[in-house]
């Protein structure tokens, strides 16, 4: 049996093996089987709430015959300065801007103070209005 291969039924041959190669290469992955087996076993990791003391400047309580009146009063920007930055030192606080953030589901009136180290911003923590405590820091 004697074939008559021109050059180009030999290049039209050669084009074929090529593409025959390349999709079993590309297909590979789908039919490859292997006993490696990657487990991650990270958990998840909630932001961890930080109290933080802070002197009020008034008192809202009142006591008068073993009787007591709490009325809720809000922490300054000042203040919620001063929590972010004894809270992460060497960073340096700057100016506080309130917000309101959800938490478990929860509005929560927060101030956010960006935290800078050398010129530039590398952390914002979020401070409870209420009670002065670090809800999150990112």
């Amino acid at each position: 049996m004697d074939l008559d291969l021109t050059p180009e039924k030999k290049a039209l041959i050669a084009l074929g093996v090529v593409v025959l190669i390349i999709a079993v290469y590309a297909y590979n992955p789908f039919f490859q089987t292997s006993n490696n087996t990657t487990v991650n076993n990270t958990t998840p990791s909630s932001p961890s709430v930080v109290p933080v003391p802070f002197t009020q400047q008034g008192s809202n309580n009142t006591t008068s015959n073993n009787t007591t009146t709490n009325s809720t009063s809000q922490i300054t920007a000042g203040q919620a300065q001063n929590i972010a930055a004894q809270a992460n030192s060497g960073y340096t606080a700057g100016q506080a801007t309130q917000s309101s953030i959800t938490v478990n589901g929860q509005q929560t009136s927060v101030w956010v103070v960006p935290l800078s180290k050398n010129e530039a911003v590398k952390k914002t923590v979020y401070i409870d209005s209420n009670t002065g405590k670090i809800i999150q820091q990112t």
